[in-house]
């Protein structure tokens, strides 16, 4: 009997070849993209669970009612905790962002590398995170030692064993000697900590690995500039041990009675638990949500495509149902030939589903630019999943459709006459009411997204990025190092191409230098000192290289910025710094002065606020201090033939620093990677647009057909009558375009809760104007009239001779 149910189905399929594909694909496109963005998902949500005390593991965070959180910590902390507070397995300091610099191998050949992802950490980060290693020991007991990822070693080393041999660090803190004790597997992409190399802390112990940033003394109680991770016992109660925290930080500032430590668990640093969760986490559970919400709508739309179709068409074998019961066929039979059909579908779905997603892997890839593979195929609770998917199609097809043919009378069901596909059957209508709504969700989502995307980047910034090379400056100093990026800088400057150079710290995009508080004018108000403010270094030139405004006063001189701000005590300040301080941007503030942990400097100028970040942020209060001990030098320049111009650059760059690796690129490039999350949700968005209307399409494409199909006879006698081609088209049409219609009024409402709760994070938005609404709706009334009019103009070309007697 299971043999004869096959052979109908494959007999059905090969009759009815168009709606077969069109059902068949549908559901493999919204099953791929389905598995492709569920093993994104996948990935975040276990993201950091590889570690084996994942459990125990906790981020140390400090709050106060009227600030932000606090993630970081002076270096000393983390000692002190290791001798007075019981319960802690290992302490874990760890400083991520200040050990960035330039890797020298020792010996004839020397192999030069700039990385960024070098951190400092303690003896015991590879006893609390499980970084398995492949040759060496685990730890960094001894100060100038370090261990270095699988991928560093052999770029230093090649296929050479990497331990034991000494590496040169160049960065902030000088020109320091270390040795390889350890080489570890690359970290996990699933992991939020990432480094290519981990450097002994207790280096830092020693002033002359400091180079005069004593602010980085690992043994000191103030300047903070350390994460802290604790791996607590499994016996400690982690509330109990919050409030043991609360108590010895108020004995140690028994000023400060606000402030409450709080521990983060390791299971909540990458995702947050909930919307309103307090602390950073490293992924967005928004994102994450928004993806969820994505998958499922896509494979709901896919899933409604095929029930739509599926009962459409079932709508035809009403009198071969009739023969089948008249000739003795049992209702428990004709339900099962069905389901048989519904199964034998979805299977091939799947299959097709499958292939498609490890095919697209490459391109997905690229396009959440992350490196995600389907290792879920691996997982038994994949296959069950897709099983679920089978059962469940089945389910929602199959069923409804094989009862309600094999509950029709025999003499019924040879009599009546095929339902139409729009007007006969409600259920249908909803469906493809349901689709296109999401279809218009999608695109209206997808407008307001590129719209804040495109404010954020071409807004009024209040700055000019156009035609600016960054090259980043020299790790590996010398003596006089000043002198030497002065001079690099008058030599940029003589060249014909160079318009306009500028060296600063850190640049538009990337962030600031550090932030403070403790800054005050000369008679300040009460809590003043609390206040943060940013500090960013730069030269005399860097607001006229970035078009940036003086409200009033004057740019420092290039004296002061030789001098640098430790020896001439200038500074300028945006309006917003201003207004924190006391005064008002409009009254003259140029001349005044502010005091800096007891130190006076004298403000030279007011700077106009501009979006140092991007627009999801609040302009911070920001104070400039003067100096040429570049990170960064920006040039202004003519960008024809760039292959030229960037040669000429590269060897001066390498005659002025040599052992320096020569690296560029543009600030329009470093400002625009800020809105890489917003971008990367922009572009998933549109490709679900796009996925969801084509999905649509095919099923309305599949419904007008056998809409056309179904009134042949009704449309020859049109045409017999005089009726037009444009008039038939039109009856064919109206109800589908009346749904979509519907469509839009019911989704309209419910994208425009969703993009104002979305636009709520940016501090500076654009507003959702009726204009969006409008083109979503004549965007999605044109693809359904464009698809549904294909079918409707083919019908209506029959010659009506053919159409009467084929009836």
């Amino acid at each position: 009997m299971l043999r004869n149910y096959f052979t109908i189905t494959l007999r059905n399929l090969r009759r009815n070849t168009v709606y077969s594909a069109i059902n068949i694909g549908g559901l493999a496109l919204g099953i791929a993209a389905f598995l492709l963005i569920f093993e994104f998902i996948a990935s975040e949500w276990t993201a950091n669970r590889f570690h084996t005390h994942y459990d125990t593991l906790y981020r140390v965070i400090i709050s106060e009612p009227t600030k932000d959180p606090d993630y970081s910590f002076p270096g000393g902390v983390g000692p002190l905790l290791k001798e007075q507070v019981g319960g802690i397995d290992q302490v874990v300091r760890v400083a991520d962002y200040i050990a960035a610099g330039v890797l020298t191998t020792t010996g004839p050949k020397p192999q030069v590398v700039r990385e960024q992802q070098l951190l400092f950490s303690d003896a015991d980060f590879f006893r609390a995170f499980t970084f398995p290693f492949q040759s060496g020991t685990n730890t960094l007991d001894q100060p100038q030692t370090m261990a270095l990822s699988q991928t560093l070693a052999r770029k230093l080393f090649g296929l050479a064993e990497a331990v034991g041999k000494t590496i040169t660090v160049s960065n902030q803190f000088g020109n320091t000697l270390y040795t390889v004790t350890g080489v570890f597997a690359d970290m996990p992409v699933t992991s939020d900590l990432q480094a290519q190399a981990v450097l002994a802390l207790s280096t830092l112990n020693a002033a002359a690995n400091r180079s005069g940033n004593d602010w980085a003394d690992p043994t000191k109680l103030e300047n903070s500039f350390t994460n802290l991770y604790l791996n607590l016992n499994p016996k400690t109660n982690a509330a109990a041990f919050e409030r043991q925290l609360t108590s010895l930080g108020r004995q140690l500032n028994p000023v400060n009675k606000t402030q409450t430590v709080h521990l983060q668990p390791f299971r909540e640093l990458h995702l947050a638990p909930s919307f309103t969760y307090p602390f950073q986490t490293f992924g967005s559970l928004v994102l994450v949500v928004a993806l969820a919400g994505i998958s499922l709508l896509v494979l709901l739309i896919a899933w409604v495509n095929y029930v739509n179709l599926a009962t459409a068409q079932a709508m035809t074998k009403t009198r071969e149902v009739g023969i089948r019961r008249l000739i003795g066929g049992r209702r428990s039979q004709l339900m099962s030939q069905f389901l048989t059909e519904t199964v034998l579908f979805s299977v091939v779905s799947v299959g097709l589903g499958l292939l498609l997603a490890v095919s697209l892997q490459p391109v997905f890839n690229g396009f959440v630019q992350k490196e995600l593979s389907l290792s879920i195929f691996s997982q038994s609770g994949f296959w069950a999943g897709l099983l679920g998917v089978v059962l469940g199609t089945a389910a929602m097809a199959g069923t409804y459709v094989a009862y309600t043919l094999s509950s029709a009378q025999p003499l019924a069901a040879l009599t009546a006459r095929p339902a139409q596909a729009t007007g006969g059957l409600p259920l249908r209508q909803m469906l493809v009411v349901f689709q296109f709504g999401i279809s218009v969700v999608f695109i209206i989502v997808t407008l307001v997204m590129y719209r804040q995307i495109s404010f954020m980047q071409t807004g009024r910034l209040g700055l000019n990025l156009d035609q600016l090379l960054v090259l980043v400056g020299p790790t590996v100093a010398t003596d006089a190092q000043g002198d030497k990026n002065s001079a690099f800088k008058q030599e940029l400057a003589r060249l014909p191409f160079v318009q306009k150079v500028a060296g600063s710290n850190n640049v538009p995009g990337a962030g600031y230098n550090f932030g403070t508080a403790g800054i005050t004018r000369l008679n300040p108000a009460p809590g003043d000192d609390k206040k943060n403010y940013q500090m960013f270094i730069a030269d005399h030139r860097f607001f006229d290289t970035y078009g940036i405004g003086l409200v009033q006063g004057r740019p420092f001189t290039e004296a002061e910025a030789n001098a640098s701000w430790n020896n001439a005590p200038r500074v300028a300040v945006n309006e917003r710094a201003a207004r924190q301080l006391g005064y008002d941007p409009k009254q003259p503030v140029a001349g005044k002065k502010l005091l800096f942990y007891g130190k006076s400097y004298d403000i030279v100028a007011v700077v106009k606020d501009y979006h140092h970040l991007s627009m999801r942020e609040a302009i911070a209060p920001v104070i400039y201090l003067p100096s040429v001990g570049y990170a960064y030098f920006t040039i202004q320049l003519d960008t024809r033939d760039m292959s030229a111009r960037i040669a000429t650059l590269e060897k001066l760059y390498k005659q002025t620093f040599p052992g320096n690796p020569f690296e560029y690129h543009f600030a329009s490039e470093v400002y625009n990677s800020q809105f890489q999350r917003e971008r990367q949700l922009s572009r998933l968005f549109v490709a679900a647009s796009l996925l969801a209307i084509f999905i649509a399409c095919l099923g309305i494409f599949g419904l007008a057909a056998f809409a056309a199909q179904q009134r042949t006879k009704e449309i020859g006698v049109r045409k017999v009558l005089g009726a037009s081609v444009v008039s038939i088209a039109a009856l064919l049409s109206k109800d589908f375009l009346r749904l979509v219609v519907i469509a839009l009024i019911i989704a309209s409402p419910l994208a425009w809760y969703a993009m104002r709760r979305w636009l709520a994070d940016f501090a500076y938005r654009v507003d959702i104007e009726w204009w969006v609404f409008a083109l979503a709706g004549a965007l999605a009334v044109g693809i359904a009239l464009l698809t549904v009019s294909v079918q409707s103009i083919k019908a209506a070309l029959v010659n009506p001779v053919k159409s009467l007697r084929s009836e």
